[in-house]
């Protein structure tokens, strides 16, 4: 009898690598899961054909299949590319080389692009074209898939924060093999078929929305709107000092979306753990499995200059209101923030210089600041960055795999996990969030990272990193027990995650109305179960294991 990967390569042919031999998908997380094989998708065509071969032969016992699709498969922290369970052979659809961007409107910035274009593509691709659009970029990096991140509903602090929201059109394999396109175009009998790529709502019960965060299509194309390159820009550098810096640095961010929305962007506020992470390394040592001391903080906060909190945010729009925004930030902040800071600032062009012509030596401290300072300031604009990613090596023991090559969190074996909750937009639920992961990470030898996102002022997110050593099995322990602790004692306190990581999926209530409702419409799409049935579907998982 064949196996899996004989048949499957016997059907796709040549539109399609097969790869066998797969032991696992490990990634950051600690998890695993093996695959019967991994398929290497190279059109729409054969996405089509897997998904009708993985029907005839859903009711095989010996060679039924489920499909995971995967892009990049860089979804590190909440799985990376490895599949969520499943009781039959699993098979791994990468979609890296659907990777073309099939229209870009030069005056609207409606940007059609496949699941496998990256953040450094489309970079490239704007920068190639002289086209005036911003990236819509994450921490993530420029190998990262721009789709996978807005279907998974990501976010980021460019001026469409919110990543889904930017998703007007989309199309694909159902998972009975149909190929999905709107009501709009259905109905529009033009050749380019604008409007659909224009108007987000369609016709209709509104159907975009349930093929994210699902395994209820493989989305082969979408379209998406870019953002503007702004006429003007600048970015704020706020810190706080002291026991009520946190307070003083809440109440600036609220005063500053009151008087200033529209033109600043997303704001993070991070305390000095995480600065501390970002800026410095480890002092414990990168395999030991320890949190910071207390005289070990003190030490790097002095030598970094690093505050208790730092508010970071950016501001958008023509030159003219640029400018005024900049001198009314200062306004606003003044007798609040200890100091503030922008990047187009006098003092930081003039530290620049000097650094350009001092010795290298000299001002080392300085520098390393305003690297940081670049960094961060092109990812406001639009640029990918790798900036953030590097956190995730914070207290990984090996080495890159190769230094000249993209960071790979999952390629260089470091632990993340990511606890990440909505949080109550009021200073009260804030502040007893931040003493909730103190009093938690710690238990489990894990640094209390916090960064708070604030997309608007009544829209909050907090990301916290759990770092480990994954070829450590205490810390891999200790890490998912930190996490499961974080969630457990959220929730009871209304900090509930955005998204979730596989294993979080499965223990979703599957007695709830609306895991019911998803468990229906998934069942009607698939009814054999053959893409990614177990994907934010416990309903799915109940009945499935009896």
């Amino acid at each position: 009898m064949k196996r899996i990967p004989e048949i499957i390569a016997e059907r796709l042919g040549d539109s399609a690598d097969v790869i066998e031999n797969v032991a696992d998908s490990s990634g950051t997380e600690g998890y695993s899961q093996s695959v019967a094989c991994i398929v290497k998708a190279k059109n729409k065509d054969a996405v089509s054909a897997l998904v009708s071969l993985a029907n005839e032969l859903a009711g095989c016992t010996a060679n039924a299949f489920s499909i995971h699709p995967i892009s990049s498969g860089q979804n590190w922290g909440y799985g990376s590319a490895t599949p969520n369970k499943s009781d039959k052979a699993i098979v791994l659809l990468s979609l890296i080389q659907l990777n073309k961007i099939t229209y870009l409107d030069p005056d609207s910035g409606l940007c059609t692009l496949e699941p496998g274009v990256t953040q450094q593509q489309l970079y490239d691709y704007l920068n190639e074209n002289h086209l005036p659009f911003m990236v819509p970029v994450t921490g993530a990096g420029p190998t990262c898939s721009i789709l996978s991140n807005a279907l998974e509903r990501g976010y980021g602090i460019t001026p469409i924060a919110d990543h889904f929201s930017a998703i007007t059109q989309m199309e694909g394999v159902l998972p009975t093999g149909d190929y999905y396109t709107s009501s709009l175009a259905a109905m529009d009998q033009s050749q380019n078929k604008f409007v659909d790529k224009a108007f987000k709502w369609k016709q209709g019960p509104y159907l975009d929305g349930i093929f994210t965060q699902s395994g209820n299509m493989i989305v082969t194309q979408a379209t998406l709107c870019l953002a503007r390159q702004p006429e003007g820009f600048d970015s704020f550098y706020l810190r706080f000092y002291g026991d009520t810096g946190f307070r003083r640095a809440h109440a600036c961010i609220q005063k500053l979306f009151r008087q200033l929305g529209g033109v600043v962007g997303g704001i993070n506020l991070m305390d000095k753990t995480r600065m501390m992470a970002m800026l410095a390394d480890n002092p414990q040592g990168k395999g030991v499995h320890k949190v910071m001391t207390d005289q070990q903080k003190a030490a790097l906060s002095s030598a970094h200059d690093i505050p208790d909190w730092t508010v970071v945010g950016t501001l958008y729009g023509s030159k003219s209101i640029v400018k005024a925004a900049a001198k009314e930030v200062k306004v606003l902040t003044n007798g609040l923030a200890d100091k503030c800071l922008r990047s187009h600032s006098t003092k930081v062009s003039l530290a620049r210089r000097v650094c350009k012509v001092a010795p290298k030596r000299a001002f080392l401290q300085l520098k390393q600041q305003l690297d940081s300072l670049s960094a961060a300031t092109d990812i406001m604009r639009g640029k990918p960055s790798e900036v953030a990613l590097s956190l995730s090596y914070w207290r990984n023991p090996h080495t890159a795999a190769d230094a000249s090559a993209h960071l790979n969190p999952a390629r260089d074996r470091c632990g993340l996990l990511w606890y990440a909750p909505l949080i109550p937009a009021n200073l009260s639920a804030m502040e007893a969030f931040v003493e909730m992961v103190r009093d938690i990470t710690p238990r489990y030898n894990i640094e209390p990272l916090i960064t708070f996102t604030h997309t608007s002022a009544h829209n909050i997110d907090s990301t916290v990193p759990i770092l480990f050593d994954l070829s450590n099995p205490t810390a891999v322990d200790d890490a998912h027990n930190c996490l499961a602790a974080l969630f457990e004692q959220g929730i009871k306190r209304g900090y509930v995650p955005y998204r979730l990581n596989i294993r979080q999926q499965e223990a979703l209530d599957k007695n709830a109305v609306c895991w019911q409702t998803a468990g229906k419409i998934a069942h009607a799409l698939d009814p054999n179960g053959v893409l990614s049935p177990h994907r934010y579907n416990p309903s799915r998982v109940a009945n499935t294991r009896g």
